[in-house]
């Protein structure tokens, strides 16, 4: 502040200077909700898990359809050469 009796006093700049580091964000989440956050995610990922004989069923179907895919192409192959000649 400039006392205006006195000519020595001069107006100095208020600025003020930012704490280090990076700005904090107005939304941050605390340590305990980010834990239960982090919980709740992977109590998730565990209940979808595949039971192993789903799984084995679900590759034996697979598997099955590929070498129906594969004898039908070959039969498909055996007509073109018919039509063919």
């Amino acid at each position: 502040m400039v006392d205006p009796q006195d000519p020595g006093t001069l107006a100095l700049p208020l600025t003020f200077r930012r704490a280090r580091g990076r700005p904090r964000k107005p939304n941050a989440l605390t340590p305990a909700e980010r834990a239960r956050r982090y919980r709740a995610r992977q109590k998730t990922l565990s209940m979808h898990v595949v039971p192993l004989a789903v799984h084995h069923e679900a590759v034996q179907a697979r598997d099955a359809a590929q070498a129906e895919v594969a004898r039908l192409r070959g039969e498909l192959e055996q007509v073109l050469q018919q039509l063919r000649h």
